[in-house]
């Protein structure tokens, strides 16, 4: 999968569900990209409301998106570019079950607009990944923390934007981020 490939498909998918008027905003490896941390991803993963997961399945299904799978409601292929979609409905647990991170509506002021597509502010973002990797188990989304805090130039004052309960988790974050610029 190519750049082009996501970047092709994420256009016309906001452009689709704009369309539609389906609330959403992109989480996952593309959000982190418009941070300043760009990394290799193979889909497309944004959060909308529960009535826009229904809107997608009543208005895209069969004709711009097809589902990966029976039985999966939230995982959708762009049958013509090849990238996969998943969704995440606002309300949801980041990470797992227990964590005390939910996506909040796209709509909300946890969001701003980037281009054509809304990602998270950066610090619903940063709560997002830490949430994802501690409850969730994603070393990866951990990792995004650091690759964030460091081409953000983000120091211990940045923990007073985030949840109490993540800010140990972040400073935690932030040491490992200064000891591998060491060793670099």
């Amino acid at each position: 999968m190519h750049a082009k490939d996501i970047a092709s498909a994420l256009e016309v998918l906001a452009r689709r569900l704009d369309e539609e008027g389906v609330p959403f905003g992109v989480v996952g490896a593309l959000a982190v990209r418009e941070y300043g941390y760009a990394r290799y991803t193979e889909d497309i993963n944004i959060v909308t409301t529960a009535q826009g997961l229904e809107t997608m399945h009543r208005t895209l299904l069969g004709r711009d998106l097809v589902l990966r799978a029976a039985g999966l409601k939230r995982s959708f292929r762009d049958p013509n570019l090849l990238v996969n979609v998943d969704v995440i409905v606002a309300g949801d647990p980041a990470g797992a079950e227990g964590s005390p991170v939910t996506y909040p509506d796209p709509s909300s002021e946890s969001w701003v607009r980037h281009g054509a597509v809304r990602v998270p502010t950066l610090p619903a973002l940063i709560e997002f990944k830490i949430a994802s990797g501690t409850w969730g188990h994603r070393d990866l989304d951990l990792a995004d923390v650091q690759k964030l805090i460091q081409a953000n130039g983000l120091d211990e004052s940045f923990a007073a934007s985030i949840r109490p309960e993540l800010r140990g988790i972040y400073i935690g974050l932030l040491e490992r981020s200064r000891l591998e610029r060491r060793i670099e």
